[in-house]
C-alpha cells in the first residue's frame, strides 16, 4: 500500500440506498466520489431487504389467489412453488445489483471494497483482514453504514432454530410452525408470507398493538385480518426464556403477557425486532462523531456533530425505509453543495407490503387531534370500490385526515390493494397543499383503486357517492 492518500471531494461509507443514491447525485453534479462497501454492493436493501423480500411477497400473493381454486394442493407442489419463489428472489437480486454496478461505472464513481475506519475527520482508512489497504481523504464524508439487529437477551439467533431475516432468504424448507418476534412492518410482512405457504404463525409484539407507528385504526384492522387468517397475534407479550428440543426438532418459548406465563412449542423462531446503527469498527471517536441510543446523531440537514461529516439512512434511526435513506441522502448532498435543506419526516411514507398492503403518511388521527384540535376525517371502504370488487380485493379502506378550517390534508392512511402505490396521492396533496376541496374537483378514471382516495375526500363532508350513508 502506498503511504499517500487518494483524494476525493466526497467519501461515502456504505453502498445501500443511503450510499449509492447520494453518490450518483454528487457525481452528476461534478464531485469526485469514493464509495466504500465492506460486504454486498447495494447493502441490505438490494441483497437482504427490500428487493428480495418484496419478490417473496409478490410470489406469495399468487399462491393466496391460487389456493381457493385448488390449483395447488399436495404439500410437494407447494414446496416446489416455494423453491421457485426463492429462485426468483435470487434472480431479482442479481438484476438490481448488476444495474447498480452499471450506474456507478456510468458516473465514474470509484468503488472500494473493504471496511472503513476513520483516522481523523477528513481521512478514512480501508481495511481487509485487519490490514490497511487504502487511505482516502475528502473534504466531505457521508456515513450510510446501515443497521443491524439489536440483541434480545432472552433468545439468541443460531441460524437454525432461531433465525433472522437473512436466514429466511436461505431457507430450503417451509417450517410447519413459526414464531415471529416483532410486530412491526417486517414482522407482519413475514407473517403474511409464511401463512401463505401454510405455516402456523404466532406473531409476538411487546407493545400494546402491532404496527405501532401507523394509524391506530389501520393497526386494529390489520390485527383483525391476521386473526381472521388464523395468525395468532400476541401483544404486550415478551419472551422470558427459550429452550431447544433437538429430539422433537422444536424450540420451546416461555412467554409472559400481562403477568401470565405461557409455554409454546414452535419449529422455528424468526427475530425481526429492534435494530441499531451499524457503527462497529468505524472509529467514530477519531472523527468526534456523536451517537445517541445506538444511532449516529444528526440535525435536520443530516449533519453530524462534526461539520464536514453527514450521516443518513438506517444508521441514524427514525425508521428503516430505503426511500427515507434516498431522501436523507438528497438532503445531505444539497447541503454539501451549499443549498440549505432540511428533512421533513412527515413527508416520508410508511409502507407495508404484506397481504393486504398498508401505508401511511403524515399525522395519524390521534396526532392530528393533539396538534390541531378539531379535524375532519373522510373514509371510503374498498368493498364499495368497483375495481376492488372486480378483482376480489375488497379488504380495507382509505382514510384522509384534514384540518377543519381550510381542508389541508394532514395525513393519509390506506389499508388494502395497491396501498403502497396509492399513498403517493396523499404525498403530493401534502407537499403541494392540495386540499380536500381541490381533490374533489379532480377526475379519477373508472374503474380504478385510486377512486377510493377520491371518494375518501368526498366523504370528508358526507358526499361520497358509492357508499351507503348511516
Amino acid at each position: 500500500m502506498s503511504s499517500e492518500s487518494k483524494t476525493f471531494d466526497l467519501i461515502i461509507i456504505g453502498s445501500g440506498p443511503g450510499g449509492y443514491w447520494p453518490a450518483i447525485l454528487s457525481a452528476q453534479r461534478g464531485l469526485s466520489v469514493a464509495l466504500i462497501e465492506k460486504k454486498d454492493l447495494g447493502g441490505t436493501c438490494l441483497n437482504r431487504g427490500c428487493i428480495p423480500t418484496k419478490t417473496l411477497l409478490h410470489e406469495a400473493s399468487f399462491l393466496v389467489r391460487m389456493n381457493p381454486s385448488g390449483f395447488l394442493k399436495p404439500q410437494e407442489e407447494i414446496l416446489s412453488y416455494f423453491k421457485k419463489t426463492m429462485e426468483k428472489k435470487d434472480q431479482a437480486i442479481r438484476q438490481v445489483v448488476s444495474g447498480l454496478e452499471n450506474l456507478l461505472r456510468r458516473d465514474r464513481i470509484t468503488l472500494f471494497r473493504g471496511e472503513a475506519s476513520f483516522s481523523h475527520p477528513r481521512e478514512v482508512l480501508i481495511k481487509k483482514e485487519g490490514k490497511i489497504i487504502e487511505k482516502l481523504e475528502a473534504q466531505w464524508i457521508l456515513i450510510a453504514s446501515g443497521a443491524i439487529p439489536a440483541e434480545i437477551n432472552t433468545i439468541k439467533r443460531d441460524g437454525q432454530w432461531v433465525i433472522d431475516s437473512d436466514d429466511v432468504l436461505r431457507m430450503e424448507e417451509i417450517p410447519s410452525s413459526l414464531a415471529i418476534i416483532g410486530g412491526g412492518r417486517r414482522g407482519v410482512e413475514f407473517a403474511t408470507f409464511f401463512k401463505s405457504f401454510g405455516t402456523e404463525v404466532t406473531l409476538i409484539e411487546k407493545e400494546n398493538r402491532i404496527l405501532s407507528t401507523m394509524d391506530r385504526e389501520i393497526s386494529i384492522r390489520y390485527k383483525g385480518l391476521l386473526t381472521k387468517n388464523k395468525v395468532r397475534v400476541l401483544t404486550e407479550t415478551e419472551v422470558l426464556a427459550s429452550e431447544i428440543d433437538e429430539k422433537n426438532k422444536s424450540i420451546q418459548l416461555t412467554l409472559i403477557q400481562k403477568g401470565n406465563k405461557e409455554r409454546v412449542e414452535i419449529q422455528k423462531v424468526l427475530i425481526v425486532a429492534e435494530r441499531r446503527g451499524d457503527t462497529e469498527g468505524l472509529g467514530l471517536e477519531k472523527a468526534s462523531v456523536a451517537r445517541s441510543k445506538g444511532f449516529i446523531s444528526v440535525d435536520l440537514s443530516m449533519k453530524t456533530s462534526t461539520p464536514n461529516i453527514y450521516a443518513v439512512g438506517d444508521v441514524v434511526g427514525k425508521g428503516f425505509y430505503a426511500h427515507k435513506a434516498f431522501y436523507e441522502g438528497r438532503i445531505a448532498v444539497e447541503n454539501i453543495l451549499g443549498k440549505k435543506s432540511e428533512v421533513n419526516y412527515r413527508a416520508i411514507p410508511i409502507c407495508l407490503y404484506g397481504n393486504p398492503e398498508a401505508s401511511s403518511i403524515g399525522l395519524t388521527e390521534e396526532e392530528a387531534v393533539r396538534e390541531y384540535g378539531e379535524v375532519e376525517v373522510g373514509k371510503f371502504p374498498f368493498m364499495a370500490c368497483g375495481r376492488s370488487i372486480a378483482e376480489g380485493a375488497q379488504e380495507g379502506m382509505v382514510k384522509i385526515i384534514s384540518e377543519k378550517k381550510y381542508g389541508e390534508v394532514l395525513g393519509v392512511h390506506i389499508l388494502g390493494p395497491m396501498a403502497t402505490e396509492l399513498i403517493h396521492l396523499g404525498a403530493m396533496a401534502m407537499k403541494y397543499e392540495i386540499g380536500v376541496e381541490e381533490i374533489k374537483e379532480l377526475v379519477f378514471a373508472h374503474p380504478t383503486f385510486s377512486e377510493a382516495f377520491f371518494e375518501g375526500a368526498l366523504d370528508t363532508y358526507g358526499e361520497a357517492i358509492h357508499m351507503m350513508k348511516g
